[in-house]
């Protein structure tokens, strides 16, 4: 009988980010009475790892990013080879090279890896392009092998990613440097005003078909900030007109269950900044949904 145990992990950094408070957002979840209610009455959600970014001497802040990352992707890929269902909480989105590094490492020898990034940014900085320095910026250009050499080279030297493998979704802030590396690319950016224009279960389903196509599995990377702030205030660089809560519930709902979704990550949650529970209570919907 196949295990629909919704399996946690947790990355709880958030030196890569504008604030480090978004570091607290998985241990705040941990202890969530929300998450815990559903738990107890047994919706099947176990908690697994939590890894902590350790300060060392003499690292610079990638080389401490790239160190936490590797211990992510190593439990990841150990997680991975059990076919159980699986979301890492951040964090911070620079996290995302550990997860999705993890994954990769899996499933290389079996095919490539399909991604869809749902983020109000564009996450595709070098340090020779971003204006703040914040790795929370680089993630998906190190994925596809760009940048810092301690997040290019996590677990493997090469790429985790192919450009045609992957489509961003309800992009609605970015700076020129990155949106000429994805155009350069030719990576699949689906802007705001489209999602608006099309809706947004449309539109993803349409990018999962993409990423799928040439891939042997695939996973969802949920940035919070790209949810409308009214309905997920706790976020470190909020934008607005994001994605409306129901129209993400429902695309949601609309592709969780497909096959070849092997992870999910869910990112940015700065609990500090959160009104009446609102960001909370949402992220935990959707790991009930994804428990279901």
């Amino acid at each position: 009988m196949e295990d629909k145990t919704l399996n946690l992990m947790a990355c709880a950094s958030g030196v890569g980010g504008a604030d480090v408070h978004s570091g607290d957002g998985p241990l705040a979840l941990r202890h969530s009475e929300y998450l815990n209610k559903l738990i107890d009455s047994g919706v099947k959600i176990k908690w697994g790892d939590i890894f902590q970014l350790r300060e060392q001497a003499g690292l610079r802040r990638d080389e401490m990013i790239g160190s936490v990352c590797a211990s992510l992707a190593k439990a990841v890929s150990k997680h991975m080879t059990k076919q159980q269902r699986l979301c890492v909480l951040g964090g911070d989105h620079s996290c995302a090279v550990g997860t999705w590094s993890g994954v990769y490492d899996a499933i290389h020898q079996k095919g490539d890896l399909g991604l869809v990034w749902i983020d109000a940014h564009m996450d595709s900085h070098t340090p020779e392009t971003s204006e703040t320095g914040h790795i929370h910026g680089m993630p998906l250009a190190a994925l596809l092998g760009y940048g810092y050499p301690a997040l290019t080279s996590v677990l493997h030297y090469e790429a985790k990613l192919k450009p045609e493998n992957i489509c961003l979704i309800g992009i609605r802030s970015f700076e020129e440097g990155e949106a000429e590396l994805l155009k350069k690319l030719n990576v699949r950016v689906y802007l705001m005003e489209e999602v608006n224009q099309r809706g947004f279960t449309s539109v993803l389903k349409e990018a999962i078909e993409k990423v799928k196509k040439h891939t042997y599995a695939f996973g969802i990377s949920l940035d919070i900030d790209a949810i409308d702030p009214e309905d997920a205030p706790a976020v470190d660089v909020p934008e607005e007109k994001g994605i409306h809560l129901d129209a993400l519930q429902e695309g949601w709902a609309a592709v969780i269950n497909d096959k070849k979704l092997v992870a999910t990550e869910i990112v940015e949650f700065n609990p500090l900044k959160d009104k009446n529970q609102r960001t909370e209570k949402l992220i935990v919907s959707l790991l009930e949904m994804l428990a279901k």
